[in-house]
Formats: C-alpha cells, sequence, structure tokens
C-alpha cells in the first residue's frame, strides 16, 4: 500500500501496522468433544477475491490422499459466495466435513481461531493489503498457509511462522497442510513463533503509540 501511495505523491510515507489486541486474541484452552479430529479453517469474507474455492479444492484433495484422517474444515464468515461454496463442497463429496458458520459477531472471532489446527488464507488479488486475519491467527498460536499477494507475505516469515504458497494453486496449498498435518512439532513451533512475531511489530498498544507520534511530529511541523 505505502508503494502505490507513493506513485500519487513526493512526500515521505510513513507506515504503521494495523494492530492486534494480544489480550483478546491469544491461545484459549478449549475442550473438544473428538480431540482427534483436525480442523482446518479460515475465517474469511466469502467473496471470490479471498480464494476460499482454492481452500475447499486443497481440502478435497487432502481428504483424497487421507481418507482415514478425521480431517474437518471450517469456513467463518458470510459473504455472496456462502451457498456456491456450500454446494462446491456437495459436488466434491466433501460437505460432512466441512462446516460454514456463516457471519459471526467480533467479540466471537477468537474463539474459532482457537478452533482451528491450521488457519489458511488462500486470497488472490493483490487488493488484499494486509493480513488482519492472517495475525490474529498467529496471535492464538497457530501456524497459517497463506497465498503470495497483496499484504500477506508481509506478515508471514515463511517457514518460521507459517508456509507461502503461490495463489490460485490448490495443490501447493493442499502440500503445505499436509506438511503441517504430519509434523506437528513444526506446526505447534510456528504458532509460537507467531505470537512472537505479533507482539514484537504487530502488538495494537505499540501500533498506537507509533501513530500517535505521527500526529504530534506533523502537529509541530506545522506550527
Amino acid at each position: 500500500m505505502a508503494r502505490e501511495t507513493q506513485k500519487l505523491t513526493s512526500k515521505r510515507i510513513t507506515v504503521t501496522p494495523f494492530g492486534i489486541d494480544l489480550d483478546v486474541f491469544k491461545p484459549l484452552t478449549l475442550k473438544r468433544e473428538e480431540t482427534n479430529i483436525f480442523t482446518i479453517g479460515t475465517v474469511k469474507t466469502l467473496e471470490e477475491k479471498y480464494g476460499i474455492r482454492y481452500l475447499i479444492e486443497a481440502f478435497y484433495q487432502l481428504k483424497k490422499k487421507f481418507p482415514h484422517k478425521e480431517l474437518r474444515l471450517l469456513i467463518v464468515g458470510g459473504g455472496s459466495q456462502e451457498n456456491e461454496l456450500k454446494t462446491m463442497t456437495q459436488n466434491l463429496g466433501i460437505s460432512n466435513f466441512c462446516s460454514f458458520t456463516g457471519a459471526v459477531p467480533f467479540r466471537e472471532v477468537p474463539y474459532y481461531h482457537n478452533l482451528m489446527d491450521i488457519s489458511v488464507f488462500l486470497s488472490i488479488l493483490d487488493s488484499e493489503s494486509f493480513g488482519v486475519s492472517v495475525l490474529e491467527a498467529s496471535s492464538v498460536e497457530k501456524a497459517v498457509v497463506v497465498s503470495n499477494v497483496g499484504g500477506l507475505p508481509e506478515v508471514v516469515e515463511d517457514g518460521t511462522t507459517g508456509l507461502v504458497v503461490p495463489a490460485k494453486n490448490a495443490i501447493a496449498a493442499a502440500e503445505a497442510m499436509e506438511k503441517l498435518i504430519l509434523n506437528s512439532e513444526l506446526r505447534v513451533q510456528m504458532g509460537k513463533s507467531g505470537r512472537k512475531r505479533v507482539e514484537q511489530h504487530y502488538n495494537w498498544k505499540d501500533c498506537i503509540l507509533q501513530m500517535k507520534n505521527i500526529y504530534k511530529e506533523l502537529l509541530l511541523l506545522n506550527k
């Protein structure tokens, strides 16, 4: 976003990231009725730009390869594609393993992030300027898989806090998810590294201080 804005002005561009409230987005200890179920999920508006169809296709590939694993897909969010995406899961024969919550109140978003073992964000357009949902998932110590578009790679340290894959490539996404499914140690470590990265770079309180300091600097310059 800074690069695009710089094309329109000769003034210095300062970036203040969108912060995450670490007191709200934090790991929770949740009781699961079926502890052997592995949940892959996303929290996104169900619109074309967010590439939910590629997540469903990748999940389908995993179910074919590991028919005896208790894999589940959790899609949190509403949008114009909801019925279309539900139909897609039915046509692929995986609807029994997929859950759509529809739109949920923001206060429930941390809970849903905590339900997931892997969080996946496969946006297809560069208009995805910043990966807020990705950072929310990292804040609750979830390993993430993201596409290499827009601001998503900016908030993920590839190989350390998650895995970055090509956009519109369900096979590559499935392979990244498989790697995390089969390597629990790597998955846990990426989740912990993700929260540390948010603490260092995207803490809401620090971001607010940065913004206040910029306003103070501008006020002094204009006196």
